[in-house]
């Protein structure tokens, strides 16, 4: 193969907007793998026709293949050869690549007990929790990463001591409805590179505080660079190669402004960078997109037009989606991991008013792996009648009064409130270099001391797959650093015995545990529960007595909250979320809330509820549990959720908060439904 000369490569970056002296390693030779290609001059003329780097690329891909292409009698002589295959030969060469992944998934040996992978063989001091295996994106990664570690080196300074590539998958099908017919569908697929390149070593190096590393599903991912989407060797390449050298010189700037600012402002016992864990090796075939788009369409748009036959319904929408995630990591440690998930949810929203012009929002959602595991129409269409009559209850309900006093949390509003609470209590303990606007970490530094109700017991277990029958989500074998999960006792009687933790030191924490999330320590599957634990009728007269101690004529039970929270919703600001984070606190709008007497037991059901809590006050405040756990799912975004196990619980303490006694105005005309519906009538 021919290398680009002097000429054509000067001319290509000044096209492409990139300077000689920008590129700290040049342009690949398409790329080092290519050797068949013949490079001609064609790819530097076709620089001047193309506006961004993007195109430069992949015109080049273009311009070498005819390049290589055209007038090569050899090549011509084999492609005639290759078209001589029949039809039965290529379907046996499909049927081999799907017995592949097949094996590939099959090749996984998993502990029986846990389901956690087990070690095949430890070789070259790597743990291999499955065959190794390469595809297009791992081959180009593999060989810019060597090239990146042995040649990346700009005037004094030296060469990057870690060079991690990941690159996140995207494909989804979306479709919304509303009053019977679709408001929006879309079918998207995308990939983005995150590079993490950096200078120095474990114990001071060029990272940032914050991490963009990218998570499975989406939740915690920002910036990245776009990839093609097709496996096209020399596109990909090219664009890993422009976000390394990009990556490069930021580590270099970042790398002497952090020295810069320790030796002006030095900070004692100072926490490594990034731990040192074994490589591991875990390859899963790569997931694709099937759904019948026809199918969903219809269901979305069946489920939506049950809302005509409820013209006190203000508005309402059904949303459907089918995300695969695929995900592919490698650094020059030897971490290699490719993973693939696949989700489908199913939401369905809608706002009624009250008689006093008060609006009330509620949601019912479904969650499955593929849209084939989704219940039957029946099922689906008896749940929107479900949340009709809930909306229609509440509208009606009195409204509630301010209050602050003990509450119980049945199962589904309980893992609301644990969820949003835990989120923030057991992860991302991480040391912040340099300080931060934030407040210190609750936790921090309090590993072996009380830090709840000594009733309190908490385990995060990524390898959950189900809970008394019922599928749990959020599972996962390989942390978003490529480090084996690992279940671990968080909270053992009151007393917090370990924080989920990444590659990330936490104080105390010195090991990554598996609970890497966009490269921060974040839970996983949680299990929550007490002991001793009581039954339903127990937590009501526990609820009852509390009140009682302290002068209270009623007491408060949630049954529900919405699971959904408020950017994810296109109804209106009225509607209710799972929870408001703004200033640390955490902020819950029950849907089904009763007040309850203390006199007799009576519940009223009551609306318009905000609730507010303190996350660090929630486990010690609790002063009773149910025998009740259950699995209950908590929207992590808009096309994607999680499992939580919990009990119901009683807080000792709880502020309710009134409704604004603002309203929405009401609409000039009424719904044309509405009309329609007085007219029949």
């Amino acid at each position: 193969m021919t290398n680009l000369t002097k000429f054509e490569e000067t001319d290509l970056f000044q096209q492409s907007s990139l300077s000689q002296e920008e590129c700290v390693i040049k342009t690949p030779s398409l790329f080092d793998q290519t050797a068949s290609m013949r490079v001609s001059r064609f790819s530097a003329s076709l620089s001047p026709y193309l506006s961004s780097k993007k195109l430069v690329a992949a015109a080049l891909a273009g311009a070498f293949a005819l390049a290589s292409f055209g007038g090569d009698p050899a090549f011509a002589k084999d492609e005639k050869s290759k078209d001589k295959k029949n039809d039965s030969t290529v379907a046996k060469e499909e049927k081999s690549k799907d017995k592949k992944k097949d094996s590939a998934a099959d090749s996984i040996a998993r502990d029986v007990v846990d389901n956690r992978p087990k070690v095949i063989k430890e070789e070259n001091g790597k743990i291999y929790l499955s065959p190794d295996e390469n595809d297009v994106l791992f081959t180009a990664l593999t060989d810019e990463m060597k090239r990146s570690t042995a040649q990346m080196k700009l005037g004094t300074h030296g060469l990057p001591y870690y060079v991690q590539y990941k690159v996140l998958e995207t494909e989804m099908l979306y479709l919304s409805a509303s009053c019977g017919a679709l408001t929006s569908e879309s079918t998207t697929r995308y990939r983005r590179l995150y590079t993490d390149i950096r200078v120095g070593d474990y114990e001071l190096d060029s990272s940032k505080d914050s991490s963009s590393a990218g998570s499975l599903f989406g939740r915690f991912s920002s910036g990245g660079k776009e990839l093609p989407i097709e496996d096209d060797y020399s596109a990909i390449r090219h664009e890993v190669w422009l976000a390394s050298d990009s990556n490069y010189k930021d580590a270099i700037e970042q790398f002497e402004a952090k020295k810069a600012r320790l030796k002006s402002r030095p900070e004692a016992d100072r926490l490594p960078e990034m731990t040192k864990e074994k490589p591991v090796v875990f390859i899963k075939p790569a997931l694709h997109l099937k759904a019948d788009k026809a199918k969903w369409s219809k269901v979305t748009k069946d489920l939506s037009a049950i809302f005509l036959k409820y013209p006190e319904i203000d508005n309402a929408v059904v949303h459907f989606s089918v995300q695969v995630a695929n995900a592919w990591l490698i650094n020059n440690e030897g971490f290699k991991h490719r993973d693939g998930h696949v989700q489908t949810l199913l939401s369905v929203l809608a706002k009624i008013r009250s008689k006093d012009g008060q609006a009330y929002s509620d949601v019912e959602f479904v969650a499955c792996e593929t849209p084939d595991e989704m219940p039957d129409y029946a099922t689906l269409e008896g749940k929107v009648n479900k949340l009709v009559k809930r909306l229609k209850r509440v509208a009606d309900a009195p409204l509630v009064t301010n209050y602050s006093g003990p509450m119980l949390f049945e199962p589904e509003a309980s893992s609301s409130l644990m969820h949003g609470s835990l989120n923030k209590l057991l992860g991302g303990a991480h040391d912040v270099s340099g300080g931060s606007y934030y407040a210190d970490h609750p936790f921090k530094n309090k590993l072996g001391q009380r830090v709840g109700s000594r009733i309190v017991n908490i385990t995060d277990d990524p390898y959950a797959t189900e809970f008394r029958g019922k599928k749990l989500f959020g599972n996962y074998e390989v942390d978003d650093d490529g480090v084996p999960a690992e279940t671990i006792k968080l909270v053992e009687k009151g007393v917090l015995k370990t924080l989920c933790s990444s590659r990330r030191p936490t104080r105390g924490v010195l090991k990554s545990n598996g609970h890497s999330g966009d490269g921060t320590g974040t839970i996983s599957i949680l299990f929550v529960s007490t002991e001793p634990s009581m039954n339903a009728k127990q937590m009501k007269k526990k609820l009852i007595e509390l009140g009682k101690e302290q002068g209270y004529e009623h007491v408060y039970i949630a049954k529900s909250v919405a699971r959904l929270p408020t950017w994810m919703l296109s109804l209106g600001s009225s509607l209710s979320s799972i929870f408001s984070s703004f200033g640390g606190g955490l902020t819950l709008y029950p849907t089904e809330i009763y007040r309850v007497s203390v006199k007799n037991g009576k519940e009223e059901l009551v609306r318009g509820a905000t609730v507010s809590i303190q996350p660090d006050h929630v486990l010690r405040d609790l002063v009773a549990g149910g025998n009740d756990a259950t699995a209950s799912l908590v929207a992590q975004g808009p096309t994607s959720a999680s499992s939580i196990v919990t009990p119901s619980i009683i807080l000792r303490d709880v502020d309710i908060k009134e409704p604004s006694k603002e309203t929405e105005k009401l609409p000039i005309v009424p719904s044309p439904v509405k009309e329609q519906a007085q007219q029949v009538e």
